[in-house]
């Protein structure tokens, strides 16, 4: 009756010893949730300023000064975001001109004003989103941020290739 014993008791400790992996092995690779916050990845900034058209005219200038004050707006955004952002957190800029105004045969002043932030789709209430006015007076030298309003970070602002 003894030599049973040992016969079943091998077996169930067998057993025992698959249940307790198969648990350790289920906890460690469990499915984890989709959870705010989840993952995280690296969010590259713009590392320059759009190419100025030649010659500059009234209209091109609009486009050349929205798209480079879209890069800058969102260079610092994702900064503020130690240069990564969630999965389910996406940058967003816009800028619209309110006025274009030619101060000479080679020098314009363009204002706009901009929206934007960083948008969470699975908590909107968490969102951050900034509007603010700027500026610009561009020649075909120089392209020079004038004047600030309501912006929400420091305005010392360049691109990489700037910073020399």
């Amino acid at each position: 009756m003894a030599s049973r014993r040992q016969l079943l008791v091998i077996p169930l400790g067998f057993f025992a010893v698959v249940l307790l992996v198969g648990a350790g092995m289920f906890t460690v690779f469990q499915i984890q949730p989709n959870t705010a916050g989840g993952s995280v990845s690296d969010a590259e900034s713009y590392p320059v300023g759009p190419e100025k058209p030649t010659p500059l005219n009234s209209s091109n200038i609009v486009n050349y000064t929205t798209t480079y004050e879209e890069r800058l707006f969102y260079n610092d955004l994702v900064a503020s975001h130690n240069h990564s952002l969630h999965d389910d957190e996406s940058v967003i800029t816009n800028c619209t001109s309110l006025t274009v105004s030619n101060g000479s045969t080679d020098k314009y002043y363009v204002q706009l004003e901009c929206r934007g932030g960083v948008t969470d789709s699975s908590q909107p209430t968490e969102s951050e989103e900034f509007t603010y006015s700027v500026t610009y007076q561009i020649t075909n030298d120089t392209t020079q941020q004038t004047e600030f309003q309501n912006y929400p970070f420091g305005t010392d602002r360049t691109f990489n290739s700037e910073r020399n």
